[in-house]
């Protein structure tokens, strides 16, 4: 019995200092299951934007939209500060970037939605709003070939080539170049499913729309906004 006793607690002492080590050593980024841990990994899955109108906070700041997702990979998530229980959820982040050695947001989390706003200079939680009217800039893309896919109907694939768009990934690199998120014509707290409506520059620079849900970590795309009648 003794002996059992001896190596139950030598265990427990070496799997008690291997945590230590890794919540140390690896800073929390080795954690999957740390609660900020689960909440950078739901961002990576998703695009985050800034509005329009907060665009010029940015370059007051002298913060580059390229650095946003260094950001928000190493800042710190204070969950003490942040709204958890309401659809969208607000998160607090502090953290460094080149120029500020803390700047704070807050990053607005819809629930089943696959974007989220990021509000730069807000200190407050509690009473930042989202953004419902204009236009969402892409400052974060989640990593990947390809985001967005149509659904197989042939009107939706019709409609998609009618626009010039023959396949997906060409439109993923016109949402890395001209995408916008029309946030007055989004239904972002819709449920079941939330729904999208995207902007990109066709291939004469003139913008046409499309909507899509979150599926299985994807944009999947169910309507493509074009009047001609060549699909009808």
């Amino acid at each position: 019995m003794n002996t059992l006793k001896r190596r139950l607690l030598y265990y427990g002492l070496g799997f008690g200092m291997g945590l230590l080590f890794v919540f140390f050593f690896f800073n929390n980024r080795g954690c999957s299951w740390l609660p900020e841990n689960r909440i950078k990994t739901l961002l990576a899955q998703k695009i985050i934007f800034v509005s329009e109108k907060n665009l010029g906070v940015l370059e007051n700041l002298k913060i580059d939209k390229s650095e946003l997702k260094k950001y928000i990979e190493s800042a710190d998530v204070d969950f003490s500060k942040s709204v958890k229980n309401t659809n969208p959820r607000i998160y607090h982040l502090e953290g460094p970037t080149s120029k500020i050695e803390n700047f704070v947001a807050q990053v607005i989390l819809y629930d089943g939605a696959f974007v989220c706003e990021l509000v730069p200079n807000s200190f407050n939680s509690s009473t930042v709003k989202p953004t419902k009217k204009g236009l969402g800039v892409p400052v974060v893309v989640p990593s990947g070939k390809n985001f967005f896919y149509s659904d197989t109907t042939e009107y939706t694939i019709c409609k998609r080539k009618a626009l010039g768009i023959e396949e997906d990934s060409t439109l993923m690199t016109k949402f890395l170049s001209s995408g916008r998120i029309d946030l007055q014509n989004s239904r972002l707290k819709l449920q079941p499913k939330p729904e999208h409506r995207l902007l990109v520059n066709d291939n004469s620079g003139v913008p046409f729309g499309f909507r899509a849900s979150f599926y299985k970590e994807k944009a999947k795309i169910f309507s493509f906004e074009y009047e001609g009648k060549d699909c009808d």
